[in-house]
């Protein structure tokens, strides 16, 4: 499994838009927007994380 960080926008009240950042663990780039669009987060960009990051953040993800 591949470790992305994202950032992103989801609707809020009253269609306002917010602006999030996180982490995502998923199977590869298509896999991680996949969930991250499931989530209603538009305007998505991702940066696969490497290394000794990547693998703490794979315990401590936003969204599996």
């Amino acid at each position: 499994m591949a470790v992305f960080k994202f950032s992103a926008y989801t609707a809020g009240k009253e269609d306002e838009d917010h602006y999030e950042k996180g982490t995502v663990v998923a199977r590869d780039q298509a896999d991680a927007l996949e969930k991250l669009r499931r989530e209603r987060f538009t305007r998505i960009k991702l940066k696969q994380m490497r290394g000794m990051k990547a693998l703490i953040h794979q315990f401590t993800a936003d969204i599996r």
